[in-house]
């Protein structure tokens, strides 16, 4: 019996891990990088093992010292969360070779399944639908030219030896297939050392939708329901659900019929995922088979009721399933938004450094969180924060905590997506399920701005503004009648007149554009959280002041604006503005990392929008582009040096 695990992870899945394991009464091993001395996983675990300087290869990605830790702290078993070593057949092998336990498949289905071109081999005959496409790698931009105009564009460019939305790029014809061959090939070598990929089928308005699947050692093999995670950026999930409003119940047992088979086929046991794009006509076509713990196993957890590492567990300790297929039941829905540290409106650009305070809602929702006030974000490392997981009855429900959960979540040091998330979940189109994997480039044309024109959300962005700037005055002022009644607030696009008639404690009665509002309002200090009760109507906002202006974060949107008494206000107006025009030309890393490629050099003449560098940071290929028409005055950085964020990269005459 395993009796004692150790965590070949850290962050947010290796804190998952724990505690399945101390609800089992099982003791844990953590084990950490000189970048996560002062990691929140650590805390989760009984005991606790440096493994090395190195942030990847010389630690999590170390085979011989994660088992030389593990023999060192006669642990019985790893479990290797996702990414590092989770589908590592090698890992599993030289596992089997110290008799330590291996919390997930065989390492020959891992072997099977890693490869994207034998296991669609695989999946053909045990009759999984399978895309039409190329089932060998390519070998020059020749024979890919060839292939794809067999295919027929669009084509997808897809690594062979990974997934997580690596390596891969959509082709829309002849002239730009070379460059995005090559990228999805230098993309696929610095993820997996693995630079081959193949071509298949791009699939237009497609949806992602997954399969979870158990099976034991006995030869039972179960599928749990299905999880859409049809909302990418970058190729990458960031939000997820179960059930999928999409298909309806034939679908979704041939889908898991399907799924059963090709476990059979590799002889699979633990927890895995089969992978499916389903086109708008219902017909679905094997993707991939991940042969892990998948990110979003959590929604499949709060709609079937089951833990699904202590299945892992409980499968790895060699003991059969308890229940049968008619025994699963998927009750209620649920949503997972990823929390990541990036930028959206810099196309998420990732962002590294300090958090100086997070904080997460704690009712009527879970958290698998990974950082706290304080923690450090490592360039090294995904930008996966924490994940934010609602349930309700139906989706409507679901999608309403989730909603009420993301405003309640304030950060502060670094950039994140949380304000993008939010903005995805209040579109109608994704109200209505309306979705594919295209959603955000579709309905984002222009890129994430933040910015919001809707009458009822400016009136609040106004009033949470209003609130935080009153209740400021109200506790530096001596009395309330030094307090003016005349306020302007006043932003890009609109001014807005206020006259305050009465003020006591938390309440406020004012007139706003001539109509009366009167509410109560409540501020989080710590988390510059603002609640407004207007009639019984609550909503919340973030509210921040800067040097010269106050910041508003209100559902998917970001307001700067300012407040003025009325008698200041033609003043302000007639400030002088800046202008843009007198800003240097330059190029300002936005991020640590290290420079992978040069794309321009000096006296190069170049456009807006165009290639400058590569930029590798949080495990992701960052293409620096220029923003106005200009002339390469000087290239201050080489290929493979490490840059700091805002270190300057190339100046322009």
């Amino acid at each position: 019996m395993i009796k004692t695990v150790l965590i070949a992870n850290r962050g947010e899945i290796a804190i998952r891990v724990a505690k399945t394991c101390k609800k089992m009464n099982i003791k844990t091993v953590g084990v950490f990088s000189k970048d996560d001395s002062m990691s929140l996983h650590l805390k989760y675990c009984d005991d606790t093992c440096f493994i090395g300087d190195d942030p990847l290869k010389g630690s999590y990605l170390n085979i011989e010292k994660i088992v030389n830790i593990a023999k060192e702290f006669s642990v019985d078993a790893i479990h290797p969360g996702y990414g590092f070593l989770s589908e590592n057949s090698n890992f599993v092998k030289r596992l089997n070779e110290e008799n330590i336990i291996f919390i997930g498949p065989s390492y020959r289905a891992i072997e099977l399944m890693g490869d994207k071109i034998e296991s669609k081999k695989i999946a053909k005959k045990a009759g999984v639908n399978c895309i039409p496409g190329n089932e060998n790698a390519i070998e020059n931009i020749e024979h890919g030219l060839k292939e794809a105009k067999n295919i027929g564009y669009p084509v997808m460019i897809k690594a062979s030896a990974g997934g997580g939305g690596k390596g891969m790029r959509i082709v829309k014809n002849n002239n730009e297939f070379e460059e995005l061959l090559t990228a999805a090939k230098n993309e696929a070598m610095n993820a997996f050392g693995d630079d081959r990929v193949f071509i298949e089928k791009y699939i237009e308005q497609p949806r992602h939708i997954e399969m979870q699947i158990l099976s034991d050692n006995h030869g039972n093999i179960l599928w749990l329901g299905e999880r859409e995670c049809s909302i990418q950026r970058r190729h990458q999930k960031i939000i997820e659900e179960a059930p999928s409003s999409f298909i309806d119940t034939s679908i979704r047992t041939k889908m898991g019929e399907q799924a059963v088979s090709l476990a059979k086929a590799v002889n699979y046991s633990s927890a895995g995922t089969v992978e499916f794009v389903v086109d708008k006509n219902q017909n679905f076509y094997f993707l991939e088979m991940n042969t892990r713990l998948q990110v979003e196993h959590p929604v499949t957890e709060l709609v079937t009721g089951l833990d699904l590492v202590e299945e892992m567990i409980n499968i790895a300790n060699n003991k059969k399933l308890t229940f049968h297929q008619e025994d699963i039941e998927v009750k209620g829905w649920s949503f997972e938004s990823r929390l990541c540290a990036e930028s959206p409106k810099k196309n998420f650009l990732p962002s590294a450094g300090r958090i100086e305070n997070i904080n997460y809602p704690t009712k009527d929702i879970r958290i698998d969180l990974g950082y706290q006030s304080g923690g450090e974000v490592s360039i090294y490392y995904d930008s996966l924060l924490a994940k934010i997981i609602s349930f309700g009855k139906n989706r409507d429900e679901a999608l309403e905590k989730m909603l009420n959960a993301l405003s309640e979540v304030s950060i502060e040091g670094i950039d994140t997506n949380i304000d993008f998330l939010m903005d995805i979940y209040k579109k109608k189109s994704f109200a209505l399920g309306d979705i594919n994997t295209n959603f955000i480039s579709e309905t984002y044309k222009e890129g994430y701005k933040g910015k919001t024109n809707e009458k009822k959300e400016e009136e609040a962005i106004a009033l949470l503004a209003l609130s935080y700037h009153l209740n400021y005055l109200y506790n530096v002022s001596l009395y309330i009648k030094n307090i003016s009644k005349a306020w302007m607030i006043s932003w890009l696009y609109k001014d807005i007149n206020i006259n305050i008639n009465s003020i006591k404690d938390n309440y406020i009665s004012l007139i706003f554009e001539n109509s009366t509002k009167e509410f109560f309002y409540t501020i989080d200090h710590i988390n510059k959280i603002v609640s407004i009760n207007l009639k019984g109507k609550v909503f919340k906002g973030r509210v921040y002041i800067k040097e010269n202006y106050m910041t508003v974060f209100y559902k998917g949107s970001e307001t700067n604006l300012n407040i003025f008494r009325k008698n200041t206000y033609d003043l302000y107006k007639n400030l002088p503005k800046e202008n843009k025009n007198d800003k240097l030309k330059q190029v300002l890393s936005p991020m640590p990392g290290k420079v992978t490629k040069i794309l321009v050099k000096q006296k190069d003449k170049t456009l807006e929008g165009d290639n400058l560098l590569v930029l590798d940071a949080m495990k992701m290929e960052n293409i620096i582009k220029a923003d106005f028409n200009g002339q390469v005055k000087d290239v201050l950085v080489e290929e493979g040096q490490s840059v700091s964020a805002e270190q300057l990269l190339i100046t322009f005459d």
